[in-house]
């Protein structure tokens, strides 16, 4: 028994010695993890990855092992208030940023990371990572007005930050100051002209001003960097609708078929009015028909 003890011991030393040499080599990390699990010296473990993770921040092999140990634990091992002292010390390592997201993901303490960023903010104002949080969470809750502030001060350090322009726009948008918005979007688009989301809601803002000609222009970029997405192109039919183009709008109808046929139904009933002389039924407002509208919603979630 002592016998092994001592050998348990000096393996336990030796891939040590190893990781803090080469602390990127998995096979060390392994055999490791292998000895302390089957001797159930789980705390020691957990210890010994966290003093790994402070040294070397980046380290996949150290965060994977000790998330992995953690969610052993019963109850679970809460790794947040750790995740948030090693983001601390390394406020711009983006694989810390990462756990602590991890940590918050499906989390009601919503608060407890929005304090924790604007706290690390005070120290570090040009940090990107902070901001992002921020504007992520004012986003999910609807703090438009939050929204702006904080996307507006990430700008402040990154003018460059073609996201952070998009969800600038986005508050504009939901606080229905469109030519900002507007503006906001081309600024994003003009850094980074495959950013998606942000020719979609251009060219929203745009149908919602009654400039259907620039909106148009803008779904064609949408459609064009994802052919797939059906959101374009409904917004596209809408458009035509409007422009009183049955037959663009038919083929913007066909494309929306092959993805959300009872959507592509509901708008054909509405070119098919055009044509016979009524006035298409679009919310001014939204841009579109609310039942329309409805349905994209539901269609779009995850």
């Amino acid at each position: 028994m002592m016998f092994s003890t001592a050998l348990k011991k000096w393996a336990i030393k030796r891939s040590q010695r190893a990781i803090h040499q080469y602390p990127d080599r998995a096979k060390a990390w392994s055999r490791l993890y292998s000895i302390y699990s089957e001797n159930g010296e789980d705390a020691e473990w957990i210890h010994f990855c966290k003093e790994i993770i402070r040294q070397h921040p980046g380290n996949h092999h150290g965060w994977t092992f000790l998330q992995l140990t953690a969610q052993k634990q019963s109850p679970k091992l809460d790794l947040s208030s750790f995740c948030a002292e090693v983001v601390r010390l390394h406020p711009d390592n983006t694989r810390a940023w990462t756990y602590l997201d991890l940590c918050y993901e499906n989390s009601e303490n919503e608060g407890e990371l929005v304090a924790f960023c604007h706290d690390l903010v005070k120290r570090h104002p040009a940090n990107r990572f902070a901001w992002s949080r921020l504007i992520h969470v004012y986003k999910k809750q609807g703090r438009y007005e939050n929204l702006a502030s904080a996307a507006l001060k990430l700008l402040e350090h990154c003018p460059d930050d073609a996201q952070a322009w998009a969800n600038l726009g986005d508050a504009y948008a939901a606080l229905r100051q469109y030519n900002r918005s507007v503006s906001a979007y081309e600024k994003a688009v003009g850094l980074k002209p495959t950013l998606l989301h942000a020719w979609n809601s251009l060219g929203n803002v745009l149908h919602t001003q009654g400039k259907h000609d620039k909106a148009i222009a803008a779904y064609r970029e949408a459609t064009e960097l994802d052919p797939q997405d059906a959101s374009p192109w409904v917004w596209l039919c809408l458009a035509y609708i409007e422009q009183g183009k049955p037959e663009l709008a038919h083929e913007a109808v066909r494309e929306v078929q092959k993805h959300l046929p009872i959507v592509a139904r509901m708008l054909d009933e509405e070119v098919t009015r055009v044509l016979d002389g009524f006035k298409p039924e679009i919310d001014s407002q939204s841009a579109v028909h609310p039942s329309i509208q409805s349905l994209l919603v539901s269609a779009s979630r995850p």
